[in-house]
């Protein structure tokens, strides 16, 4: 149905299995009991009663803790909330996913985790008692679910709030997050989406604060650090995989963009 709503509890041996994970979907986690951290591309956050966590695909996970904690696990697909709305950025333009530069957490009151509860015990009936025509109660519900915890993201961290997403800045964001790996020249996006690079650095930077050429290449370095952290990748696979004329390119690179070496930071990271 592109929702469910998991207990935590029952992920125990997936997570046991594979405690660094990579989504597909987006996610939703609260943490009823727990100790240890979550660790969500480099933001290590303390498991405690009362965290929401938030995953959109592609950053990576992995848990840290010795006992998988309680809670609920709330994961849906796009797909799943734009055949109910006319706006199909809806959920690209929530704060709660796109925090670039804040931690992906809200740390609930008590009055507050007990009302997310209850709409999560709502949308948990409604999955138990799916009628195919019932379809848009559950999206109601998941939408009444993403607001209130938006709601709350943005009075936590004000300055995450964003203007509306350009429709421009939208498709440039996504061709980026598939083809930065081969592609970091702002012609190659430009020329995708028929504007000129001047137009297309206009409008990123208004957005984002920083040019085209930066964001691309943030995201590249992004993708490097999770390799680096993540994977055992050696830094020359890293740099071939990232499309790195050579492995010397890639480490100056990479040197200038975070002040510290490759293998300086996997070291830091991975002690």
């Amino acid at each position: 149905m592109l929702i469910d709503l998991i207990r935590l509890e029952d992920l125990e041996k997936y997570i046991r299995f594979s405690p660094v994970q990579r989504l597909t979907y987006y996610d939703i986690t609260i943490i009823a009991d727990g100790n240890g951290t979550f660790n969500i591309d480099g933001y290590e956050l303390p498991l405690r009663h009362g965290s929401v966590f938030f995953s959109a695909p592609g950053p990576i996970r992995k848990w840290n803790a010795h006992k998988v904690p309680k809670g609920y696990v709330l994961i849906f697909e796009e797909e799943f909330l734009l055949t109910f709305f006319n706006d199909t950025q809806f959920v690209q333009n929530l704060s709660c996913f796109k925090s670039y530069d804040k931690p992906p957490v809200l740390h609930l009151e008590l009055d507050e985790y007990h009302q997310l509860i209850a709409l999560l015990h709502e949308i948990k009936n409604e999955i138990l008692s799916f009628r195919n025509n019932d379809k848009h109660i559950l999206r109601a519900l998941l939408y009444q679910s993403l607001i209130f915890l938006n709601r709350k993201f943005v009075a936590t961290y004000p300055t995450s709030q964003k203007k509306p997403i350009n429709n421009y800045v939208y498709q440039f964001r996504q061709l980026v997050e598939t083809n930065h790996h081969q592609y970091r020249a702002v012609d190659y996006y430009a020329q995708q989406l028929h504007i000129t690079t001047g137009h297309l650095n206009s409008l990123v930077k208004d957005y984002y604060g920083v040019s085209a050429k930066k964001y691309i290449l943030n995201k590249n370095i992004l993708e490097a650090k999770r390799l680096l952290q993540y994977t055992n990748m050696t830094i020359d696979q890293i740099a071939c995989h990232l499309n790195y004329e050579n492995t010397t390119y890639f480490i100056r690179t990479f040197r200038e963009h975070t002040n510290i070496t490759p293998l300086r930071f996997r070291r830091h990271t991975n002690p």
